[in-house]
């Protein structure tokens, strides 16, 4: 915005109200004299004609005098106008880049989605039920009237859009990668660019080292080459259809349970749960009978990350030219290769399963 100002020229138009307003203070109290003669007096009187044509509680009596009061109501008048123009003028613009995805985010810790499919309303909805105050940014190619039509429909939320490929360094910078804390790579079903969101998660483990990546792809035989580019998570297009198709022809009761569970208007959720101190070295079944007296709630079993996974041990022993192309972007950006961490889920624990320190609970609420 400061250069934006520059280049407008707001700061010329700004020394000439100065210059208006202290030539034509000297000016009159040279002209006047009596209550002009105190130079204090003179800079109010004219910084009051200039912007509200006076008071009335000091004017000029000389013709000479009144003469120079019409010409510094006249100037005053002009050069605020400018001021104004300029300003408003300044935050349309601002607001029009923003709106075609042209301007740069200034979000922390805010959430990516990067690339379009048609769930990405769902998959907004999803995320500020989950947290209120999220910033998300929004990275794709889509044409303006797809994109506004999704802001629109989330206008009380805070989403900003960036226009481009999320492939890009220049465009993830662009979005602020550098600051967020979470990203999410779709893949869109029709096209299915798999590579494309490879190279994405790369490019964002490169430009951050502390984002968490969570990337969509179609081929199941690209899960390597992701994991080797140190993705958090991997969601499998076809994965969920295929399960859900089967259940509600199979088993329609599963099928249905789990629609409830993740839709977004339902009061059955899974949700994790820090584990209360006193509960730690006590059994599962403990643990269990604890969330269900206090909160109504079913614990289905526990969670804890685990340490030094490495990748290492999954790039291929004869190093292809891709695992040279991952490792070298890894070490650019800054990761050891024996620095990922896992999160390991354990569901329906034995009873009599011992709960450690670090472990935490998912419930069904």
């Amino acid at each position: 915005m400061f250069e934006q100002l520059k280049r407008n020229n707001l700061f010329k138009v700004i020394l000439g109200i100065m210059s208006t307003w202290i030539i034509g203070g000297l000016i009159i109290s040279i002209i006047e004299g009596g209550e002009f003669s105190n130079f204090g007096n003179s800079l109010w009187w004219a910084i009051v004609t200039m912007t509200t044509v006076g008071y009335g509680d000091m004017s000029p009596t000389t013709g000479l005098g009144r003469f120079l009061a019409i010409i510094i109501m006249f100037c005053g008048i002009s050069l605020i106008a400018v001021v104004t123009g300029t300003i408003s003028s300044i935050f349309t613009t601002k607001r029009i880049m923003e709106g075609k995805g042209l301007g740069n985010i200034t979000f922390n810790n805010h959430t990516l989605i990067c690339g379009w499919n048609s769930n990405i309303n769902n998959l907004i909805s999803s995320l500020i039920e989950k947290e209120k105050n999220i910033n998300i940014v929004l990275i794709n190619n889509q044409n303006e009237d797809t994109v506004n039509s999704t802001l629109s429909a989330f206008e009380n939320s805070s989403i900003k859009y960036v226009k481009g490929d999320f492939s890009i360094d220049s465009i993830l910078t662009k979005a602020n990668a550098q600051s967020a804390k979470n990203a999410i790579i779709l893949n869109n079903q029709e096209l299915s660019n798999d590579e494309k969101v490879i190279l994405s998660t790369l490019s964002l483990k490169k430009i951050s080292t502390n984002i968490k990546v969570v990337a969509q792809i179609t081929d199941k035989e690209k899960m390597s080459f992701l994991k080797r580019a140190n993705v958090d998570a991997i969601l499998i297009n076809d994965n969920f259809e295929s399960f859900m198709a089967t259940s509600h022809i199979a088993s329609p009761s599963i099928a249905q349970t789990i629609e409830q569970i993740i839709d977004s208007n339902s009061n059955n959720k899974i949700e994790n749960r820090k584990i209360p101190s006193h509960l730690i070295g006590s059994t599962f079944s403990e643990l269990f009978n604890f969330f269900y007296t206090e909160n109504n709630e079913i614990c289905l079993g526990t969670y804890s990350e685990e340490e030094n996974m490495g990748i290492s041990e999954l790039l291929s022993s004869d190093a292809s030219a891709l695992d040279q192309f991952i490792e070298k972007k890894l070490k650019e950006a800054g990761h050891s290769l024996d620095e990922k961490n896992k999160l390991n889920i354990n569901l329906n624990p034995k009873k009599d399963d011992v709960i450690s320190k670090g472990q935490g609970a998912l419930v069904l609420k």
